[in-house]
């Protein structure tokens, strides 16, 4: 995406000690991580397979395609013995967004964004006011110019409706 990042709120042993991201029950699942063409090309630069990643419609993204593991499927990059991302200073916006979810709302009318409520911690954490201090400052992230346009040109980062997603902010793009 660009050289922003998007600050991790959720603490890391945390996230170590969850079983929700990075794991899909479907090798074609919908919803593994979408990396840019910048994204992409930095990972590859620095030795990892291009065969790992499947182009996308929006001609610009591609998403990354997952290895079996025990009876689910795993990104690539994901450690299972450890919970650790192996590329996670350079992991995409897809995942630096998450819990956070860019989707179509159901009748595919608005771009929203919301919570992915099985997230343990941001199911736990939504209502204080330090997360809703975070929900703002993600409102604020991916409303900017610079964000907005990767997101326009990338936009299959924009997923298919989710029941599990809280939403909150419906944003303003013009795709």
């Amino acid at each position: 995406m660009t050289n922003t990042k998007l600050y991790q709120i959720i603490p890391s042993e945390v996230c170590f000690s969850c079983d929700v991201c990075c794991r899909f029950l479907d090798k074609n699942s919908p919803l593994a991580p979408i990396f840019t063409d910048i994204e992409k090309n930095r990972i590859i630069s620095q030795g990892s397979d291009p065969t790992l990643f499947q182009l996308q419609e929006d001609g610009n993204s591609s998403q990354i395609k997952l290895k079996p593991h025990n009876d689910f499927y795993i990104c690539p990059f994901f450690e299972p013995e450890t919970s650790r991302c192996t590329i996670y200073e350079y992991r995409p916006f897809d995942c630096q967004l998450y819990p956070f979810s860019l989707m179509y709302n159901q009748d595919r009318t608005n771009i929203v964004l919301g919570l992915d409520m099985l997230c343990p911690f941001g199911e736990t954490h939504f209502e204080t006011d330090t997360f809703k201090r975070y929900i703002q400052h993600v409102i604020d992230f991916v409303e900017s110019d610079l964000v907005k346009e990767q997101i326009c040109t990338n936009w299959s980062l924009i997923g298919e409706y989710q029941n599990t997603v809280k939403v909150f902010h419906t944003l303003d793009y013009d795709l």
